[in-house]
């Protein structure tokens, strides 16, 4: 965390790739909400056709909800004159946000694969070896992108961050915050869709195994 006395100016271009991934981000989100309701599991309803998946609904319009404030905190981070150069912190909390939202998006496409790859074996004469890899590789897969849009990515953009050393602490302690409360949101939602099933872990447990999640996939 560099300390910074000019003036912070940050090509237009920067934020602009990230309103572009922000953009895929959504679409994405968008597909996969439509898709859960094909997947096996989940928690039958009555009055409702399909049965709710609902840690990764939850994951999913989370992602949704956070890209959407990235996507505001990007546009607020540029100046309003003829060249429009970033110049505000919320540029940095835009990228915060945005990794919070990739986050989610992996963790919405990869926790449900458990459930799915079940049922898939066991309508089709596949050996327990075969499963076993084809579960490991996706979960390892999608566990190093949920590792990398956590901690990587924020770690990284706090680090290259122009802006002062107490503005990047302040941001830093605010991502965590907000990490964690994210992850006692999505272990509320994953004790209601395993209501009955599994003994619920304590607040503690709960908020911890969601810091990791992807060991649980």
């Amino acid at each position: 965390m560099p300390e910074n006395y000019k003036p912070v100016r940050i090509a237009v271009n920067v934020m602009r790739a990230r309103l572009t991934v922000i953009g895929f981000n959504i679409a994405i989100v968008s597909f996969q909400l439509v898709h859960l309701y094909g997947l096996s599991g989940g928690i039958k309803v009555p009055g409702m056709i399909h049965a709710v998946h609902l840690t990764a609904d939850a994951a999913l319009l989370m992602a949704l909800a956070l890209s959407l404030c990235a996507l505001v905190a990007f546009i607020i981070s540029s100046s309003l004159d003829e060249v429009g150069v970033c110049t505000h912190w919320s540029l940095v909390a835009g990228d915060l946000l945005m990794y919070l939202g990739l986050a989610h998006t992996v963790a919405g496409f990869f926790a449900p694969l458990g459930v799915t790859i079940d049922t898939l074996a066991a309508n089709i004469s596949a050996g327990t070896s075969q499963v076993a890899i084809l579960h490991a590789a996706l979960s390892v897969a999608g566990g190093a992108a949920w590792f990398l849009a956590t901690y990587a990515g924020p770690v990284v953009s706090l680090l290259r961050s122009p802006f002062s050393r107490h503005t990047n602490i302040a941001l830093a302690v605010a991502y965590l915050v907000l990490l964690i409360a994210l992850c006692w949101v999505n272990s509320q939602a994953a004790s209601v869709e395993a209501k009955g099933q599994i003994d619920e872990p304590g607040l503690i447990i709960g908020i911890l195994r969601e810091l990791v999640q992807p060991l649980w996939w």
